[in-house]
């Protein structure tokens, strides 16, 4: 992984700590053969109000890291937010939507 991308991971994991998200995990996604993304981050939420925090704050870091593009999928109301940009994924749970679909696992297994 270039250095860049692994501050930018970083940066981005220490800013959902500062803003206490829940369950922070990071999955580094370089070797996998489907080549979904670079790396995969997944974090909760305690509320749908601190979800879409969460994502807006992520949102404006990466814009000021001159990404080419910054698309943000779902609504905190949905219990689920995608953020992707240039081979990064954030995803952002309301806690009971991340057991559920349990994509810790699914990110392990790839």
């Amino acid at each position: 992984m270039g250095n860049s991308k692994k501050i930018t991971r970083d940066e981005i994991i220490k800013i959902l700590e500062d803003k206490k998200a829940v369950d922070i995990q990071s999955y580094d996604l370089q070797e996998n053969k489907t080549k979904l993304s670079d790396f995969c981050i997944i974090a909760s939420g305690t509320s749908s109000r601190h979800a879409e925090g969460l994502v807006d704050i992520v949102r404006k870091f990466l814009k000021t890291t001159k990404r080419q593009k910054v698309h943000v999928e779902g609504r905190a109301q949905s219990g689920w937010m995608l953020l992707e940009s240039c081979g990064i994924e954030v995803h952002i749970f309301k806690p009971e939507l991340r057991e559920y679909y349990d994509i810790d696992e699914i990110m392990k297994a790839l």
